[in-house]
């Protein structure tokens, strides 16, 4: 879980260099080409404004108002302007009086006596022009377009004052379309962040599936070992531990006919060859833990099992203090699988829920019927699962009990789900301690 809450941090540092990179070259990219575009827009604008205050006549525009033939002038000046906006594609072509009035535009909206109320748009580069020396404005966004101006002053010499006054004011404005590359560029460098966003989204969750594929594998590949590290171990112990039992079992038999013979009816002395026949089940599932062989199965009362499971270790159970309660009434029910290795199963939960309280306590035990499964539960009042994950209880060989093999859950699981059911333990949800259950498909006509 830390290993994976690593790779998460750094995944997501490295996609945040990532992205930060790209945006800023993005950003520069952009910033870039406006900058230059913006440059190269206004030194054509201001050339094509300079060279046409230099040939205009300051001194026909100043006598306009008074001389019809000034005023001849500035029609014949008009068409010329008008061609060449035309020819150059510009917005416009104006010619301004200083106070701020249009003398003529190419531009229909602008009339003649009309302010231009494009001037306040930048009155720095217009006041750069009335002062006699030609300027570009900014780039600037009006209305959602782009706009860029130039504007050239139109000079006369007057020989009384020894001086020149500007008589008129050339603005030359570029075509919004000339910038429609900058919102393009734009648009391009957002789709390829966006593009860039996706392409990193989707290589994440393919490197996410590849880790935890990965990690399944380890897990697998640690389950596979464990279980092969398993059979060497039990394959050693075995023919040792089934000579004894043979002895056990045959004691037992010896020890039942000297009672039967005294007309002694003892019940206890029937569990010497019974645990002996189930030590050996439980030795056969532990070889055949490792490989997927096929168990005995057979119809048996599931009640019937917790009954007899409980009586076998009542004594026990009662020197350390421990009480395990069972309904006054179950309902039969038939399961379908090895009654004895289900056993071992129930022996083994109850001494799990023992050694979770070592002060003693109540074990409830019950059994009820949910449609066609059958749900045995084995609650404790010890210290529960203490945070640890569930899954981990069930691996092979982990356990955190100091004498603990860590075998006990992990066997029971999988003699369980050989009975087609499923083992789960959590912590109890109405208090402390912890809740066993197993779920089992009911055989036939059920309870």
């Amino acid at each position: 879980m830390t290993r994976r809450r690593h790779w998460f941090v750094w995944a997501f540092v490295a996609y945040a260099v990532i992205i930060a990179v790209v945006s800023f070259a993005l950003v520069n990219l952009y910033t870039a080409s406006r900058d230059r575009l913006d440059q190269a827009m206004g030194e054509r604008l201001l050339a094509v404004a300079v060279s046409l205050a230099t040939t205009t006549d300051g001194d026909l525009i100043q006598q306009h108002s008074d001389d019809n033939s000034a005023q001849a002038y500035l029609d014949i000046l008009e068409a010329d302007f008008i061609r060449l906006s035309q020819q150059q594609d510009l917005a416009e072509i104006s010619v301004m009086h200083p106070d701020g009035t249009v003398l003529f535009s190419t531009d229909r909206s602008l009339e003649k006596g009309q302010p231009n109320d494009f001037w306040e748009l930048d009155p720095g580069a217009v006041g750069s022009a009335l002062a006699g020396v030609p300027a570009s404005t900014q780039l600037y966004l009006n209305q959602g377009n782009y706009q860029k101006s130039a504007h050239a002053p139109v000079s006369i010499f007057d020989v009384e004052f020894d001086a020149e006054f500007v008589v008129a004011v050339i603005t030359v404005s570029g075509n919004a379309k000339f910038f429609d590359s900058l919102a393009q560029l734009k648009n391009g460098a957002l789709l390829t962040g966006a593009a860039v966003l996706l392409i990193l989204i989707l290589m994440g969750v393919f490197l996410y599936r590849i880790n935890r594929s990965f990690e399944s594998y380890q897990e697998s590949i640690h389950r596979q070992e464990n279980l092969a590290a398993m059979g060497r171990m039990t394959a050693g112990i075995a023919h040792e531990i089934r000579n004894p039992l043979s002895i056990i079992r045959g004691a037992g038999q010896h020890l039942q006919r000297v009672l039967a013979d005294g007309g002694i009816d003892d019940p206890v002395a029937d569990f010497i060859p019974e645990e002996v026949d189930r030590l050996d089940h439980i030795l056969t599932g532990y070889l055949s833990f490792g490989a997927q062989k096929e168990n005995p199965s057979e119809p048996f009362d599931l009640s019937q099992c917790l009954r007899r499971s409980e009586s076998m270790i009542h004594a026990e159970m009662q020197q350390t203090g421990v009480n395990v309660l069972l309904p006054d009434v179950m309902n039969p029910v038939v399961v379908l699988g090895d009654p004895l290795r289900l056993q071992q199963v129930i022996l083994n939960l109850l001494i799990n829920a023992r050694d979770a309280m070592p002060d003693g306590g109540d074990i409830q035990m019950n059994l009820v019927c949910e449609g066609s499964r059958a749900v045995v539960s084995i609650a404790d009042g010890g210290t529960g699962l203490a945070g640890i994950d569930p899954s981990h209880l069930f691996e092979p060989f982990w356990t955190n009990k100091e004498k603990g093999s860590g075998l006990g859950l992990a066997m029971s699981r999988r003699i369980i789900e050989n009975m087609d059911g499923s083992l789960t333990l959590t912590d109890r949800p109405e208090g402390s301690g912890a809740l066993a259950e197993i779920n089992l498909p009911v055989h036939g006509e059920g309870s």
